[in-house]
């Protein structure tokens, strides 16, 4: 059960989530900023104070999943994988609805190389959101690492047909073709497909 806050808990937890979110302005790969090459010394200094304060709202408010979301995109931006994949796990179980938590679980296990969870988290995406056929590439993608090559073409098939003048759903669907024809080998995470 959700216990009640006292407005000094509140207001703390106002303050520090607001103080994260401006922490990590601009830095995130996120739809409306996408941030290119690795975060130099001054950002990754506030993208782990970034950290502090995010942790310190979940100390507070342990059912935010908005704040472990945000945790995920963190460590995803630092290339800490696991602990990104673990932290948007984490909000997935909090709120399965959520497509972009869903999403950026999928794309987190992929990229290390986890198909089941890649698999199971690009399917809970897309029935979040089933009308998103960027959702369907990476289902593809994801069914692809797991090995599941009949499964990854269908996914694929279906991206492309959704949104045919896409030009990731294009690349994903030639990379599972290429792989199911043997000329290139199944990637067993996303930077083997690089």
């Amino acid at each position: 059960m959700k216990r009640e806050l006292t407005e000094e808990e509140i207001r703390e937890h106002g303050r520090v989530y607001d103080k994260g979110w401006s922490l990590i302005q601009g830095e995130l790969l996120l739809a409306d900023a996408n941030p290119s090459g690795k975060p130099g010394w001054f950002a990754r200094r506030r993208l782990r104070e970034a950290i502090t304060c995010f942790e310190a709202a979940l100390k507070i408010t342990p059912e935010s999943w908005q704040s472990l979301w945000a945790l995920g995109k963190i460590h995803q931006r630092l290339g800490e994988v696991p602990e990104a994949l673990n932290c948007f796990a984490q909000a997935h179980q909090l709120n399965p609805s959520q497509p972009d938590v869903a999403r950026e679980a999928g794309i987190a296990a992929s990229d290390i190389g986890d198909g089941p969870a890649a698999v199971r988290f690009s399917k809970a995406a897309i029935a979040a959101k089933p009308d998103d056929p960027g959702l369907v590439s990476n289902l593809a993608l994801a069914f692809l690492i797991n090995g599941e090559i009949e499964n990854a073409q269908a996914a694929a098939a279906e991206a492309t047909s959704r949104a045919p003048n896409d030009p990731i759903a294009k690349s994903v669907r030639s990379i599972v073709d290429e792989v199911a024809q043997g000329r290139r080998s199944r990637p067993k995470t996303v930077r083997e497909l690089g």
